[in-house]
């Protein structure tokens, strides 16, 4: 009897205990596991949308897309307008100021380089035009001093000096007989000289004849000037030593410039200035 109510005792103690341990269980799920956290809502005073700060009227308005729908479902195909930006007809406008700049811009460069190319080819031409006329004027005085040295003789002809030589002359001394302004391939040793003379001015003859220079020595040679003459015909420069030229005192130089700037020629239009020369032949008698 006493093993019968120790194993009643025992299942009852066990089914308490069992009872105990699913209701913590079920408290603990219920007041741990299952808590739902709630959102902290903002605090403020909610206000109705729209698009506007004054209206009226009971009910919500349609959304402005809808509307636009269906205006476009009730115009005709033909007649719908592309709904075009305010942003893209900025940018538009933005590109096409932008285009017309630089389209300016490469106008106004390209201008400035073809100014600069014709300002280069006109500076070579002048150049050109320039060395042009030089080689002219040299190559007239050149024909003019072989011309007078033509016309007046060979006056270099057997120019030239004998290393063995120890005199020249007539007079039986020692030494070269003559006058230090002599012309070294002349003959004569004494006596007094006259002169004759000739121009070259290409086209242009002279009025009257060649003016004469003044001069007091006793030489014998060349002197070969170069004139310049304008349009009227007046000489308004004259320059001894020229080419062909073989006296080297400085006053039967002097003199044969100052004759030369007295000569005349015959007029021509315009402004033209020419080169020329006057050639001196000084002889002894």
């Amino acid at each position: 009897m006493s093993d019968t109510l120790k194993k009643n005792d025992s299942k009852i103690a066990g089914a308490v205990g069992t009872i105990l341990v699913h209701l913590l269980l079920l408290l603990a799920i219920l007041f741990l596991g299952l808590r739902t956290v709630l959102p902290t809502e903002e605090e403020g005073l909610t206000v109705n949308y729209g698009n506007t700060d004054s209206g009226d009227g009971l009910f919500e308005p349609a959304p402005m897309s809808d509307v636009a729908k269906e205006l476009e479902q009730e115009l005709p195909q033909e007649a719908s307008v592309p709904d075009v930006s305010a942003s893209q007809n900025e940018q538009i406008t933005q590109d096409t100021e932008e285009s017309i700049e630089i389209k300016k811009q490469r106008e106004e460069a390209k201008r400035k380089e073809r100014e600069r190319l014709a300002e280069e080819k006109r500076k070579r031409d002048e150049q050109a035009r320039i060395e042009r006329e030089r080689r002219e004027r040299e190559e007239k005085i050149k024909k003019a001093s072989s011309t007078a040295q033509n016309a007046f003789s060979n006056a270099n002809a057997g120019k030239g000096t004998d290393t063995g030589a120890t005199s020249q002359g007539i007079a039986g001394g020692t030494g070269n007989q003559g006058k230090p302004d002599g012309n070294a391939d002349s003959k004569n040793y004494s006596g007094g000289g006259t002169g004759a003379s000739s121009y070259s001015l290409n086209g242009r003859s002279i009025v009257g004849s060649v003016p004469k220079p003044q001069y007091q020595q006793n030489v014998e040679g060349i002197i070969v000037v170069t004139i310049e003459v304008d349009a009227t015909g007046k000489v308004i420069s004259a320059r001894a030593g020229a080419q062909g030229t073989t006296i080297g005192d400085a006053t039967l130089r002097k003199a044969a410039e100052q004759a030369a700037l007295k000569a005349k020629f015959n007029q021509i239009g315009g402004t033209t200035v020419q080169t020329g020369t006057i050639t001196y032949r000084y002889k002894l008698n």
